[in-house]
């Protein structure tokens, strides 16, 4: 293996060295030993375009500084499966593939945005989460649990998530510069570096830079990865315009992705991006412009050891255009706007194809009263999208939310969502699987009641949903001797439940935070075999995730030592007795504000066997320790 981190790491740990704290240094507040993503009933850019909205949908925020502290935690899906409703499904660690789903959709049904813009990609769900984002660049992490096509389209089935990274912006300081490095099991070498500074009075730049390498914990399962993303921030007399620029390249062996008859796969990809967006102030006017492009590169053998049995070469390019602006009216906030959008993919096994998309969409809220947010009140959205091939489709979405007593609120709201098949399911043959050119859009409507709750320092959120999709899009067949099918599934009814309780204590003790997280879905798929030609297995939305729980707690020590510690159960249909998982973190700050900070943490302590995807191993107990330094 490469041992690339040693010359940059060691650079710059040398400039650090030399240098001397800046003055105005960026406030960044201590992260809770054990602080873990909670529901949030504020504005986020996931759940709305307004800057004031009532929230009406259940959407939960990770902060960068919750993240510092979650265990076991080394790349963006790690930091997902902590979130109560959300599926990840990892085929391997360090981020090297994972499918993610919310409230028991599949990963089709699960629309990815980096900043607002698209991730998901058009090949296929299973490389949306191939971010062009580090870790350590990301500001915080929005998800909205339910519909979300009124918003933002297609995929948006079962719900949405955004990460919003920390681009160019520096707060109160001139410049930044961090730098992290860690090893642990199976040859695992981590490490990273952000530089950030002020070139000129409106303007800042920065570069964020992460590398990992590892043998894997057995035969087929090592891999190595790069990520780079560069920013920049003009402050405008207006607003601020920023500049997004990602490149993540991935090569990992792919034991089992895929299917169990070729188990020995192999995999790499390349993902670039390109944003440039703005928001502008123009009279009592918001305008909201951006443009975007996403290039992924997929090379995948079957046979690792012999290449030219089967090896597959995409190549997909995805470009939107969006204008959107924002206005008060009649006491509320109104926005509008509309998109323009391709997308295309050059392939040695699906050949050439592109689509075009539009679509123009509003929205509106009104508080209660006129008052704050936060009292409550009424929002309601519509979205029209046209997309090559499969026509129009409306999106409507109304919410209402209100504070009935002081620190008790209650929610509820309607909403429909679909997405168009991806490329993989129109076109994809190999001796396992075989796609469908004649599927229709996946359709779905969905409903949620909720209720949050405060008292003192303690907080509960609990959310019952139901969706109901028809049209269902999955890989299905009647044995194992037949390849799978992609087919249009008659339809799917999905129930669940979600809760979480939070304390914390405003001010350091011996338990700083203590946190449980609960999820129920059932999904009732009856239907399978009269919808698919008498198939009476499915790939994927045949196995959701049916309980997942989560405790997480937060210890104080003395001598600048703090503990977090999470342990986990979940079980699905492929494994229905279960598993729990336990993770732990031990970190000492050697100097105070969290200038230099040494970890060590461990994921599945209890050395469990267990899948997330059947047939495709995980590791068992894991460790890794390091340090992070800030200055």
């Amino acid at each position: 293996m490469r041992r690339s981190l040693l010359l940059p790491l060691t650079a710059l740990l040398s400039a650090l060295a030399l240098a001397r704290p800046i003055s105005g240094q960026e406030d960044v507040p201590a992260p809770d030993p054990a602080a873990a993503p909670r529901v949030k009933q504020e504005v986020a850019v996931v759940a709305t375009r307004l800057d004031e909205a009532p929230a009406s949908a259940t959407v939960r925020v990770v902060t960068r500084e919750e993240i510092a502290a979650m265990p076991g935690v080394r790349a963006l899906p790690d930091v997902l499966r902590t979130i109560a409703g959300i599926d990840v499904r990892r085929r391997g660690l360090n981020g090297t593939q994972a499918d993610i789903g919310i409230r028991g959709s599949d990963f089709n049904g699960t629309l990815l945005l980096v900043d607002g813009q698209p991730a998901t990609d058009p090949q296929s769900g299973h490389l949306s989460a191939d971010f062009d984002v580090p870790l350590h660049a990301v500001e915080r992490i929005e998800v909205l649990s339910g519909g979300g096509s009124s918003l933002w389209g297609s995929n948006a089935v079962g719900g949405v998530v955004n990460i919003v990274t920390r681009g160019a912006d520096l707060g109160r300081s001139n410049m930044q510069c961090e730098t992290r490095y860690g090893h642990g099991s199976d040859s695992l070498d981590a490490g990273g570096y952000r530089a950030a500074m002020r070139v000129a009075e409106s303007v800042s730049a920065a570069v964020d830079w992460h590398r990992t390498e590892s043998s894997g914990f057995r035969d087929d399962t090592e891999s190595a990865s790069s990520v780079l993303r560069v920013s920049g921030r003009w402050d405008s007399g207006l607003g601020p315009v920023t500049l997004g620029l990602g490149y993540a390249s991935r090569s990992y062996g792919a034991y089992g992705y895929y299917g169990t008859a070729y188990p020995n796969q192999q995999e790499s990809t390349r993902t670039r991006t390109a944003t440039l967006a703005s928001t502008q102030a123009l009279g009592g006017w918001t305008l909201m412009p951006s443009a975007f492009v996403r290039t992924h590169h997929d090379d995948f053998v079957l046979e690792r050891t012999n290449p030219a049995f089967y090896e597959n070469l995409h190549d997909s390019l995805a470009g939107l255009f969006r204008v959107a602006a924002r206005h008060a009216l009649f006491g509320g906030s109104l926005a509008f706007g509309g998109e323009a959008g391709r997308e295309t993919i050059a392939s040695t096994n699906l050949g050439s194809h592109a689509r075009n998309h539009g679509a123009v969409f509003a929205e509106f809220a009104h508080a209660w009263g006129g008052g704050a947010p936060a009292a409550g009140g009424l929002r309601a959205g519509l979205r029209a999208d046209a997309y090559e091939g499969y026509g129009s489709r409306l999106s409507p979405y109304a919410g209402v939310s209100r504070e009935v007593l002081p620190r008790l609120t209650l929610r509820a709201s309607f909403g429909t969502s679909f997405r168009v098949p991806s490329f993989t399911e129109l076109y994809y043959v190999d001796p396992q699987n075989v796609g469908n050119p004649d599927l229709r859009p996946e359709k779905a409507w969905n409903v949620d009641a909720g209720v949050s709750i405060g008292a003192g320092a303690v907080t509960l959120d609990a959310v019952w949903f139901h969706r109901h999709a028809t049209d269902l899009i999955d890989f299905v067949r009647s044995s194992g001797s037949e390849p799978w099918r992609s087919r249009n599934v008659r339809e799917a009814v999905t129930d669940g439940i979600e809760a979480s309780l939070d304390w914390s204590r405003e001010r350091p003790a011996f338990l700083t935070q203590f946190r449980v997280q609960a999820a129920y879905t059932f999904t009732d798929l009856a239907s399978l075999s009269a919808a698919a030609d008498g198939a009476t297995q499915g790939k994927y939305v045949l196995d959701p995730l049916h309980v997942k729980w989560d405790v997480a707690l937060g210890i104080a020590l003395p001598l600048q030592l703090g503990v977090t510690s999470r342990l986990s159960y979940l079980s699905r249909p492929s494994f229905a007795d279960g598993v729990w998982l336990a993770s732990a973190r031990l970190s000492w700050q050697a100097f105070q504000g969290r200038i230099l900070e040494f970890f060590v943490d461990g994921e599945n302590l209890g050395n469990v066997r267990y899948e997330e995807v059947p047939g495709v191993p995980l590791p068992r107990r894991t460790l890794f320790g390091g340090f992070n330094l800030t200055w």
